[in-house]
């Protein structure tokens, strides 16, 4: 496995002290790693919505939004759910 030198700020530095402390990690490397994968889950997700976005943006225009009607329904929706 490559390692590196990793330098951070005094207050990350101070963080991951207090995080490896407290048992929330075992080492240095264990809590760099978790915050390097939880990185990489974000960014993927985001890679996925913007993704989605694109699909929904490619697929054409919806239309004229009614809001009056919209919000006619719904409380039409609610009236029902709510007796």
């Amino acid at each position: 496995m490559p390692t590196s030198a990793l330098k951070l700020a005094a207050d990350l530095e101070k963080f991951l002290a207090s995080q490896v402390q407290q048992g929330t990690y075992r080492t240095r490397v264990a809590a760099i790693a978790a915050a390097v994968a939880h990185e990489k889950r974000r960014a993927e997700q985001r890679a996925w919505l913007q993704g989605e976005l694109q699909k929904g943006l490619d697929s054409g225009s919806t239309g004229e939004l009614d809001m009056a009607s919209i919000i006619r329904r719904g409380r039409s929706r609610l009236a029902t759910t709510h007796s």
